[in-house]
């Protein structure tokens, strides 16, 4: 049997010698999800498009904005600012005071990125030339039409000195190219061909000096989709085929790309270009009619954001750890097909609010009691603990000892895996540990 006091002196003798912590200059503070509605075929029009703000410190949310159309295709967050494109619209919001900055019509939106003080539009149906504009950050006023794309575009990754944009040729697109744009002069440089193995290029990342694409599976098509590495160094490119249904990018950490497989979310290794894991979020009810409607990795706080719904009611966002383990939810409106984080940078001069927190579980496995050990700079709110399936089974509301120290007992608990979360005035932390 396991000596109490031997943990708890084990855990501090454990911290004591451990590694100081990174310190980081970023932070996130909220997720900013955009609903499509309800589609409605004729007006009068009585859905719209919504913006709404998840606080991840308090975890409330508010709606902050309604967008007189009919569908949401991005958002794209630059310091306090989101520019959202929806249908035949593009607003500017300040995310400080959730007013809208500016607005202005447009046709056929697709994806959004940044170059410099410029915003980078690609667009598609019903448009037939024009596929990618060029507007100005600061009021949306258009600065140059880039022409010669040959199809209709999508997501869109920009490096020092060009813009790369997915050209998929719409729904009767036959194969993935991508543009490749000069921003000295905004004009097409050449398209790059990936062929047919490409078809249904939609996503773009940068990552080690490549430009990766995610190639989804066209409808009614067989579960195979791929994943496309350019390598603007040599020119040359690779299409890497994937025997699963692949659906739209979620986002990279590290050297791991996030993208839904049958119609759950799966990662990729792009170092070794291979299938990681096909479902660390599972499929929410697609035989059901309810899918993962979008996504995003939070990056700096290692969480997964997933929007899901059946597009006729409100839904959820499903929030979990890159490793799958459901930490909680909250939620959306009807159609949440956006969904963006909006990360901050402390001020220069301004000292680091809060180091990154270290949580540790001691022993790792476990029999009949652990000892947790907490230090941050925030208060802990509640101790929860929850399986594998993301069940809770502990749940408790406090906060630990002035050494930040706690023992929970584990006897009613089955062997298994298990996830320890604690809630905090700030960002939640977790663990995984294992019962014996």
């Amino acid at each position: 049997m396991i000596n109490l006091h031997t943990v708890l002196t084990s855990v501090l003798l454990l911290l004591t010698f451990s590694q100081g912590k990174a310190q980081t200059m970023d932070w996130s503070k909220q997720v900013i999800t955009v609903n499509s509605g309800r589609f409605e075929f004729s007006p009068p029009l009585q859905d719209f498009v919504t913006a709404q703000s998840y606080n991840i410190v308090n975890q409330s949310v508010n709606e902050f904005n309604t967008i007189f159309t009919q569908s949401a295709q991005d958002i794209l967050i630059v310091g306090h600012t989101a520019f959202i494109s929806a249908q035949d619209t593009i607003i500017k919001v300040d995310l400080n005071t959730y007013q809208r900055i500016t607005a202005i019509a447009d046709s056929g939106l697709a994806k959004l990125a940044l170059f410099k003080n410029r915003l980078i539009v690609s667009k598609q149906y019903p448009l037939s030339r024009f596929f990618a504009e060029v507007l100005d950050t600061a009021d949306l006023s258009l600065v140059a039409m880039v022409e010669n794309i040959s199809g209709d575009c999508g997501g869109i990754a920009a490096t020092a000195d060009t813009v790369y944009i997915a050209v998929n040729g719409g729904w009767m697109g036959t194969e993935g190219k991508i543009a490749v744009i000069d921003p000295t002069s905004w004009t097409l440089t050449r398209e790059i061909n990936l062929g047919a193995e490409a078809i249904g290029i939609s996503t773009l990342y940068k990552y080690d000096g490549k430009i990766y694409s995610v190639n989804k599976t066209p409808y009614g098509m067989p579960a195979v989709g791929s994943i496309s590495a350019y390598d603007p160094s040599t020119g040359s490119h690779f299409n890497k085929l994937i025997s699963v249904k692949v659906g739209n990018g979620t986002g990279i950490m590290d050297s791991t790309l996030f993208v839904t497989m049958n119609e759950g979310i799966g990662s990729f290794r792009l170092t070794t270009m291979q299938i990681a894991d096909t479902a660390i979020v599972p499929d929410p009810g697609s035989a059901m009619y309810t899918y993962i409607l979008s996504s995003a990795v939070d990056t700096l706080n290692d969480r997964i954001y997933t929007n899901i719904g059946d597009f006729m009611t409100p839904g959820i966002c499903l929030v979990s750890s890159l490793a799958g383990d459901s930490i909680t939810s909250y939620p959306t409106g009807i159609s949440s097909d956006v969904v963006g984080i909006d990360y901050r940078e402390y001020p220069q001069g301004i000292a680091i609010l809060e180091d990154k927190p270290v949580l540790t579980v001691y022993p790792n496995p476990a029999v009949d009691l652990i000892a947790i050990q907490y230090k941050g700079n925030q208060r802990v709110t509640a101790i929860l603990i929850t399986d594998a399936f993301g069940n809770v089974v502990f749940n408790k509301e406090e906060n630990l000892n002035e050494q930040g120290l706690q023992p929970i007992s584990l006897k009613n608990l089955p062997a298994g895996l298990y996830c320890l979360i604690l809630k905090t005035t700030g960002n939640p932390v977790t663990a995984k540990f294992i019962k014996q």
